[in-house]
């Protein structure tokens, strides 16, 4: 009752349009490159004459210790360090182990946490609480709470008015840490952001890109998904156990534990699309963030469509995708076939990512289908989408169909999904046959249609291809593939 956590055969290879739009760096450098405004804000303080005073005044050495570190742009420094304060530490001034003074905020996220044991005395209260906090401002929650941990151990041994003291100093590190890494996670998402639309190409007229929330209103947005999933819940009957991650909210009738592990794997699945779509690494794309709502029965998830989004949906759907102007919400119900729940979710929440892919400009409905089926058919060996759709869209090329007429197949006129919902199966060998032959060509008309261009025209300017002649090349490629 879980997707796979590593949705571990995903190939970047598959999917090597990602190459034009530049690949994400991976997940670790993702979460470095967040700290990077916050850090500079905090190197800026510093050099100004009214600098607050650090909340652990400067302390000596007994011994210098030699230390080795990388600052957070990669330089490798060394030397010994004689003296530190809550902001920084610092070396002698000369000889060849002189160490300039160094903001605890510019030291590499890999080498934060043994280098502050180095040079701390986690046998002192003040030092351990100093340490949690730096900890907590990198987001290294766990080593964090374990340094808060032996510092209030070790507050219990202080008598009177030092102990309560030593308390409070705890608590006040504890939020001073966990703002800065907030300020630190929005200013990243803020920064992403504009590192993602520079790669789009503006179109006069064109859609408007989805605007860039401050913190106070992804904060608000954040509280505005909870507050309607939690109205979807009562609405319906659901008696849901609610798990925040990184990038949803995820309500579900089952057991905590198996939320939880599904919580995790979501998370894993949304950085890898965003790694696939060449989308900057770790970056929030949803207003606030997006609802995953898992049902423990089709007649829960049919009830669910029918009371929050007012759809009558036939038997035999597993989950859908629905969009409500900025807010992405996926609803789907566990089924005994593990292979088409992974397929599903996965299908759903792509819709959602390409939703909210820098601005609510839709691509046509072969591509927005075909484009989300592909990825989940590439996600795992065991993806049931190629056995199902090749077969259907090979018949129907073979038995003479039309494909250029599905491509302008479309919800506004009702023609969409066609016969037998032709639409998706050829949709899928459409988009297979774009990204394997000419991946950078089709990332250059995704992120066309993005800044607002027509989808046909984006197809003859930046694919080089009419809807009528691409679709003669697909019949003639697939009538002789086998």
């Amino acid at each position: 009752m879980l997707i796979r956590p590593a949705l571990h055969v995903l190939a970047a290879s598959t999917l090597a349009f990602t190459a034009g739009v530049s690949l994400c760096a991976r997940a670790a450098a993702a979460v470095e490159t967040s700290q990077s405004a916050a850090q500079d804000a905090s190197a800026n303080a510093a050099s100004t004459n009214d600098e607050p005073k650090p909340t652990l005044a400067r302390r000596e050495l007994k011994k210098p210790v030699q230390v080795k570190f990388r600052t957070r742009d990669g330089k490798r420094v060394s030397g010994k360090v004689v003296a530190f304060d809550s902001d920084a530490f610092e070396g002698a001034s000369t000889g060849e182990d002189a160490l300039p003074r160094t903001m605890w905020s510019n030291v590499h996220m890999d080498d934060l946490e043994s280098l502050a044991s180095k040079i701390l005395d986690e046998k002192d209260v003040d030092e351990l609480i100093l340490k949690g906090e730096l900890l907590m401002s990198i987001g290294r929650v766990k080593a964090a709470d374990a340094a808060f941990d032996r510092a209030d151990r070790s507050a219990k041994s202080l008598k009177g008015a030092a102990a309560s003291e030593a308390k409070s100093k705890i608590a006040a590190a504890r939020t001073r840490g966990a703002d800065k890494l907030v300020d630190a996670e929005h200013d990243f998402r803020i920064a992403k952001h504009t590192e993602m639309s520079s790669r789009i190409p503006k179109t006069d007229g064109g859609t408007a890109p989805w605007p860039v929330l401050t913190r106070e209103e992804h904060e608000a947005a954040v509280a505005a998904m909870k507050k309607r999933a939690e109205e979807i819940c009562q609405v319906s009957g659901m008696q849901a156990i609610p798990v925040e991650t990184r990038y949803f909210l995820l309500y579900a009738a089952t057991k905590r534990e198996a939320v939880e592990e599904c919580a995790r794997s979501l998370d894993a699945m949304y950085e890898k699309v965003l790694e696939l779509f060449g989308i900057p690494a770790g970056l929030n794309l949803f207003w606030g963030k997006a609802v995953i709502l898992l049902q423990p029965s089709e007649e829960k998830f049919r009830l669910v469509e029918q009371a929050a989004f007012g759809a009558m949906v036939p038997r035999g759907v597993v989950g859908l995708c629905h969009q409500v102007g900025p807010q992405v919400y996926v609803n789907i119900f566990w089924t005994d076939d593990q292979d088409r729940f992974d397929s599903t979710l996965l299908h759903e929440t792509v819709h959602g990512i390409v939703h909210r892919y820098h601005s609510p400009a839709r691509l046509p409905d072969w591509a927005n289908e075909g484009l989300s089926e592909y990825i989940a058919a590439v996600s795992f060996k065991t993806s049931p989408v190629d056995k199902e759709r090749r077969p259907q869209a090979l018949d129907f090329i073979r038995g003479g169909g039309n494909v250029a007429e599905v491509m302008r197949y479309n919800y506004r006129d009702g023609s969409w999904p066609g016969p037998n919902a032709i639409g998706y199966a050829v949709g899928y060998v459409i988009v297979e046959l774009m990204i394997r032959q000419q991946p950078d060509r089709f990332g250059a008309w995704l992120r066309a249609i993005k800044g607002g261009k027509d989808w046909e025209a984006a197809l003859v300017e930046d694919f080089g291809y009419t809807v009528d002649q691409f679709g003669a090349r697909a019949v003639d490629f697939y009538k002789r593939s086998k």
